[in-house]
């Protein structure tokens, strides 16, 4: 049978079984693009959860607080057919040249064409007391089943980290009752996500919303004392709680490649299609790639967000199965929304230290400015590199039309963009800091 991609061929020997290590969005996505495109050999996805794939983002959201149900977070994979799913192994090592994955359960999966998309793992800090009873991280389904268990009697928790995983973790344990506290070395929460006029505005709202912070502290230490959770902080203060959370960033999952010689140093390094430098048959996606990015420069970096590790994984599938030629540079925009406390918060692209804000006000009267709503545009020498909303998603809508817009097909840099087009007269510039 011929396939439907130019220059594949289900018996002329090459990439008659593509491998993906990891069922995350990625590698589900990159497992859909390659049906799409028509290819008909063998797929196999090997995943370390046991379960089927499903959306991890609401780990901190519907699953943690009960209102939605595991089955209602599965990924469809009817667009997947004929994809053979090996659930409940772990990949532990890659030996290139022999073109084999090895997994923890002794099996050994040989490849034609290899997709990596192992994600990233939480960064517990190191001296953290681990698998102790009420120390908790939010990573997958069996995360949110241990930490639920653990709050049916719990009254007060600590949540460590400030991002947006930390306050969706929070805002959901306020909404089940319980007495909720976050610690964040940053000026106010979400900043780096949200860049710090935004962060500030809902920073106020979470804690008219009842949830207490400590911001610009850092935790010397965590230990148990009497059947309680002590957390220290840098200026001598001791927070006790029933549980702790931490919420203080990820790593990507490259453990398992240490010996592959693949460079590791920040997730994998790839090239602009996604391919592994030097090496014909790997490309990968999502957390734990690392590439130029045309949309933002020439340096590798990588982007954590679900719709992007999506979009990878498709990138990353024809990268694989397409002609050279057929290639281009995958170029993304970082992207993700948060429903938190009664806010609405929508992201698009990239927000940095340096860069000038300004702000609009959907109704400058009133004083809760974030829940009333509130656009902000990101400019980076004069071009718009990003846009946040809270509470107005129409208004999102408008201003993101001028980002999108940006021609991102190849190197060239972001083109200048007119202020007047996305800022409104009642908008101001704030200085980011």
């Amino acid at each position: 049978m011929t396939l439907q991609v130019q220059g594949l061929s289900a018996t002329s020997g090459r990439r008659q079984r593509i491998l993906i290590a990891g069922a995350g969005p990625a590698g589900w996505a990159a497992a859909g693009e390659l049906r799409r495109l028509g290819f008909s050999g063998e797929v196999l996805v090997v995943g370390g959860e046991p379960v089927a794939p499903y959306d991890r983002t609401a780990c901190s959201k519907g699953l943690l607080d009960g209102s939605s149900k595991p089955s209602e977070t599965w990924l469809d994979v009817s667009d997947c057919p004929g994809v053979d799913w090996r659930l409940g192994r772990l990949v532990v090592d890659l030996a290139p040249a022999a073109k084999m994955v090895v997994t923890d359960t002794g099996d050994c999966y040989p490849y034609d064409g290899l997709v990596i998309a192992t994600g990233a793992r939480v960064a517990l800090p190191t001296g953290w007391p681990r698998g102790e009873p009420g120390m908790h991280m939010l990573r997958d389904m069996a995360d949110v089943q241990a930490l639920r268990r653990d709050l049916r009697d719990a009254r007060r928790v600590v949540v460590v980290g400030g991002g947006i995983t930390g306050c969706e973790v929070a805002a959901a344990i306020r909404d089940m009752a319980r007495e909720v506290i976050i610690v964040d070395s940053g000026p106010c929460l979400m900043a780096r996500a949200l860049g710090k006029p935004v962060g500030e505005l809902v920073t106020a709202e979470i804690v008219c919303a009842g949830i207490g912070i400590r911001l610009q502290r850092r935790v010397l230490r965590v230990d148990r004392k009497s059947g309680s959770w002590r957390v220290r902080l840098d200026d001598g203060t001791d927070l006790w709680a029933d549980l702790v959370v931490a919420a203080v960033g990820e790593r990507p999952e490259t453990s398992w490649l240490t010996n592959s010689g693949l460079d590791i140093s920040d997730g994998v390094l790839c090239e602009h299609s996604m391919k592994v430098p030097g090496v014909r048959d790997i490309v990968v996606a999502g957390a734990v790639a690392r590439w130029p990015n045309p949309a933002y420069g020439v340096a590798p970096q990588r982007i954590g967000q679900w719709v992007s590790a999506i979009e990878q994984g498709q990138a990353a599938a024809r990268a694989l199965v397409l002609p050279q030629i057929r290639r281009p540079p995958v170029s993304i925009l970082p992207r993700f929304s948060s429903e938190q406390l009664g806010l609405r918060i929508q992201v698009c692209g990239y927000i940095s230290g340096g860069d000038e804000a300004w702000l609009t006000e959907l109704r400058p009267r009133r004083r809760d400015k974030a829940r009333a709503g509130l656009v902000a545009n990101y400019f980076h020498q004069g071009r718009l590199t990003g846009v946040v909303a809270v509470n107005a998603p129409r208004a999102f809508a408008v201003a993101t039309r001028s980002l999108l817009a940006v021609p991102r097909n190849g190197m060239a840099p972001m083109a200048p963009v007119n202020r007047s087009s996305v800022v409104s007269r009642s908008s101001w510039p704030v200085a980011v800091g």
